[in-house]
This record gives C-alpha cells, structure tokens and sequence, in this order.
C-alpha cells in the first residue's frame, strides 16, 4: 500500500510539473480563474464583460456566452489587461433586463462547474438624471484674477506642532481648494455645485490630484486627474455602463483605480416591510485598469449583504432604498475593506471569490467582532487600514443619542479564546461636541496627528497624537472629505497682475494660482522692458497679494521670488491701470 500510495503521489506531482510547463504562468497553486462579475452575481449590468484574472491573455481558450432572452452571443473583442495577468471579454451586443446570462469556458473558474458559469441581469429602473450647473459668471473675484472668488476660511487656532504640508478641501459650493498651514489659500479651482471628493494622490510614483467631475449638461460624471502643474492628464469612468458615484476613488500602486456606482434595480421589498415592486440602489465596487479602462473587479453590495442589515431606514413606494450607502474602498492585501454607512458596518471582502470574510459592525449586532461600548461607531465614512494594522474610521456618530462625531483608530485582535475582537487606540472628538449628519472624513498623517473634515458641519481640525488640537478653522460651505500631504505645485502659466490707482497712489495685485513656495513679490516699472526698477515688494499673503508702490511707471511687472530670494517666475508687462494672466 506504501509503495502503490507513494507511486501516486510521484505521478500526481509530474503531471503538475508537465502542467506547468505548458502552461507558464499557471502552477497548481494558482490553477484556478477568477471572474467578474462573480458567478451567480443577481444583478450584472446589461453592458457587462467579463474580466477572468489570473491567466495570460492568449492562454483563456474559447468562451461562448448565451442569454436566456437574447440568445448566442459573438465576441467583439478581447482587451488585455496591462499587467498581464488576465483579459476582459467584450460581448456584441446588450443583453435583456432579467435574463439570465450562461458563460462556457474550458478552464477552471472559481465558483463554476467545469468551467461554466452564469449571471443574472438586473431589472433596472430608470435612475436619476440630475446634473448641476456648470459654474457661472463670477462677480467680485480677485482683482488680478476675476474668474476666482475665493471662499473664506475662518482660522480659530494654529499651531507649529502641525504635520508638514498642506491641506485639501472640495467646496459642495464653490470649488477645490488648497490651503496652507495658516490656512491661507494657495490654489482654487471653481467646479459646478456637488461634492467634489478631492484629494492628493499617488500615480506612478508620481504625485497627482483627483476629484470627482460632477454631470453638467452635456459632460458626464467622472474622476479627474490633474498633475503637478493643475493640468488634466486622465479621465477615469467605471466600466460595464455604470456611472460614476462620487464616494470614492482611490489610485492603486498597480495603476489601477478603486471606484464605486450606484444603481437602482427592482426588487420584492415584502420580506423586509417594504413593497413587493420596490427598488433598491445596488452599490458596485470597481477596480478599473487605467492604461485600457477594462473591469479588473466586480462587486455587488446586492446578492453579498443582507438587506435586513439596514436598521437606518425602512423602504418607501416610489423611492429608491438606499439600503447600504457604500463610501469608501481600502486595499488590505488580497482583499478590500469596504464601509457601508447604514448597515453601519465594514466588510473584508477577498478579492478573488468576491466573498466576505468578515464584518466589523459598529453597534456590535451581528459583527465578527467583540465591539465594546468605547468602540462603537455609526454612519461612518473613510475606513483606513494604517500601516501597523490598525483601522481608522470617522465615526459620524448618527445613531440615536447624537454623540460628538470622531476619528476612531481601533486595534483588530483575538481574546483568549480566539475570537475576535477590536480594542481602542484613540478616538479624535469634533471640538464643537456635534455629530456629523453627512459626509466626513479623517486621516492618521505620518508624523502621528490626526486629520478631521467633520463633512456637513462645516470645519476641520488637525490633533496631537495625545488629542491636543493644533489646527481649527470653519469654512461656509462642506467639503466631503478633509486632506494633507506635501504639495509642490507648480502652475504652468506665468503669474497674473492688476493695478488700480486710488487716491493714495498705486495698489499693485498679484497672484500666481497653484505656486506652493512664494515668499515675497516685487513690483518692478518703468518706461519699457529694459528700463525696469523696484517700486514696491510684500510677503505672500494669500492666492492674492496686494502691493502698495509708491514710484510710478508707465509699464508694471511683478517678481515671484522663494525664501533664498531666487525668482521663481514674473508676469506679463502691462501698462498702469491694465491687468495681465
């Protein structure tokens, strides 16, 4: 029996060797193919592909795919994904609301049998069709700049002790800011009315900005990447035909992004108390490739979490239910850690099955984890896994009792007996003692202090690791989340300029939108280019600095010059009275 036992053991493992050798790439470890959507996904979109991962491009074989309603289907085209290591089928053709859709490969597939799988369309409904308007006329801007109306920040408490760099804020009105220290604007973007979820990334190596385009008339929704220089370099939109949501989008080190869509499907609410032809927003986790725009994940709130896990809000005739709310996605190794605000919950899900592995939910109901009083969250936003392992949450705090909204950072663990349970390495509390109804975010900065945008209240706060606040202002109008990181911008256009003579004398404006490392201007006049001397200088003061001269010139000019007095760049020369960009 030893010898035989043995004799098949050898034979196994050469015919894995053989395997592998015919196929490179493939080894028995990793023999099996994910896909997406996943088998047995209840409400794929009806422009769906389907993306198989862990494979090369030209080694997936045939794939015949066949609607229950539309019949055979041919395959337009193959798009290979950019690291190689899968390729996204592209059927000719729609497919029918509610058909169910059967996928025939020859390769083994997880979840599927013999290499068949099958989907099911959703039955959707029409969604909504609102956009915003695009931003209009501005009055009263900057004297240098009219097209730019800055908002005002009230700053309450600075301090030294702050982290390096700079912060990030997306005005619902108004637009994209980027703000010093002091709190001093140094970069303004105007956008149409919405959240605009902007934030400074990674792409590359390279650091990048990003933010949601909110739909306008005639422009769709999408995410935007802009370089250094505040020039756009991407447009980034989900794939499969869903549009663009703007909770969350986060740049991989793989040059991928990390998106969510909504939409609304039809649905029996009856079970849950709701009515029998309902509707229910699907929430869609997407990982898109940037190079192709191909699907690379797939995952539907709808068909992996339990409807009965909403304890926020029942369904109503004639709406929507807005049953998870998810927004945000944190890559954690091979999984995802994806919040749902009204399940009040976090879900590890595993990237290749698409299953959830566990749930940390914040009232401790149905959770995989022990939730002790002082750990609890509600409605939250921004979950972030910190390099030592820790979680970070902001906690908006909307269950009832109305707490003070926090940043939660929370200790995953086991107890003695082995079951899991998270413990509190520190809660961050809004100062104004108020929860957050809408929106927020927080952020652990490298250096150990934490950063809160408390969302609909209006404000941000940077702490001490120890809880001391070191930066407070109030802003008028929310911003989604709250940022900060080094920023070194540089705009690609030359500084702008204006002047206006009054009763004093001569006011000289400057402004150079999106220069990080201003310290002083000079204003420099005289008959002509070659005749210039030194009317006037100032510290930077903010986006706009105004100048007073007291010599005249015909022809005016403005110096932007660093701390070491090295000039980083100088405006057009204009006649007194003129203004120039």
């Amino acid at each position: 029996m030893s010898c035989r036992w043995n004799r098949t053991a050898i034979n196994v493992l050469l015919a894995a060797g053989i395997v592998a050798l015919l196929l490179p790439g493939l080894t028995p470890a990793s023999a099996r193919i994910s896909v997406y959507p996943s088998p047995g996904t209840p409400v794929a979109s009806e422009a769906t592909t389907f993306s198989f991962r862990g494979v090369k491009p030209n080694r997936l074989g045939p794939v015949r795919i066949t609607g229950s309603i539309t019949g055979r289907h041919a395959i337009e085209k193959r798009i290979r994904h950019s690291d190689g290591n899968g390729v996204s089928v592209v059927p000719a053709g729609r497919f029918a609301d509610g058909e169910k859709v059967r996928v025939f490969t020859h390769r083994k597939i997880r979840q599927a049998r013999h290499g068949t799988f099958s989907v099911r369309i959703g039955r959707f409904t029409g969604g909504s069709k609102k956009t915003s308007k695009a931003p209009g006329r501005v009055t009263n801007g900057l004297r240098s700049r009219p097209d730019l109306k800055l908002p005002k920040i009230r700053v309450a408490h600075t301090s030294p002790q702050v982290a390096p760099g700079s912060y990030f804020l997306g005005f619902r009105k108004g637009g994209l800011a980027i703000l010093d220290n002091r709190g001093r604007i140094t970069w303004y973007r105007p956008t149409a009315f919405g959240f605009s979820n902007f934030e400074p990334q990674n792409l590359n190596g390279r650091p990048v900005l990003t933010y949601f385009r909110t739909p306008t008339p005639g422009r769709d929704a999408a995410y935007i990447i802009l370089n250094r220089h505040y020039r756009k370099i991407a447009t980034v939109r989900p794939g499969n035909g869903y549009k663009a949501d703007m909770h969350e989008f986060r740049l991989t080190d793989r040059g991928t992004a990390l998106i969510l869509a909504y939409r609304s499907v039809r649905r029996d609410l009856s079970g849950i108390g709701g009515p029998a032809n309902g509707s229910v927003s699907d929430n869609v986790v997407q990982e898109i490739d940037l190079k192709t725009g191909a699907v690379l994940f797939e995952w539907h709130a709808l068909g992996n979490v339990n409807l009965g896990g909403n304890r926020e809000s029942k369904p109503k005739p004639g709406i929507s239910w807005d049953a998870f709310h998810l927004n945000s996605i944190e890559p954690d190794g091979n999984s995802l850690l994806i919040s749902s605000r009204w399940t009040n919950s976090i879900f590890r899900v595993d990237r290749a099955s698409g299953r959830i592995k566990w749930t940390l939910r914040g009232d401790g109901r149905r959770s995989d984890f022990r939730v002790g009083r002082c750990c609890r969250f509600s409605g939250q936003h921004d979950v972030r896994r910190l390099p030592d392992g820790n979680i970070s949450i902001f906690d908006n705090a909307g269950a009832p009792g109305r707490r003070a909204a926090s940043v939660l950072v929370l200790k995953p663990g086991r107890s003695g007996n082995g079951k899991r349970k998270v413990s509190l390495v520190g809660r961050y509390r809004n100062p104004q003692g108020r929860p957050s109804l809408a929106t927020g975010g927080g952020e652990v900065l490298p250096n150990g202090n934490v950063l809160a945008g408390w969302g609909n209240s209006n404000s941000l706060t940077e702490f001490s690791p120890s809880g001391k606040v070191l930066f407070q202002a109030r802003h008028r109008s929310s911003s989604y989340r709250a940022r900060k990181a080094i920023w070194n911008g540089s705009p690609a256009g030359r500084p702008a300029i204006a002047s206006v003579a009054g009763a004093g004398g001569i006011t000289v404006y400057a402004s150079w939108n999106g220069a990080q490392d201003i310290a002083r201007w000079e204003v420099l006049g005289g008959p002509d280019a070659s005749q210039l001397e030194v009317l006037g200088s100032s510290k930077w003061k903010s986006l706009e600095t105004a100048i007073p001269i007291s010599g005249t010139g015909s022809r005016l000019q403005v110096v932007a010059l660093d701390a070491d007095g090295r000039e980083l760049g100088r405006s057009a020369l204009i006649e007194a009275g003129h203004r120039s960009r």
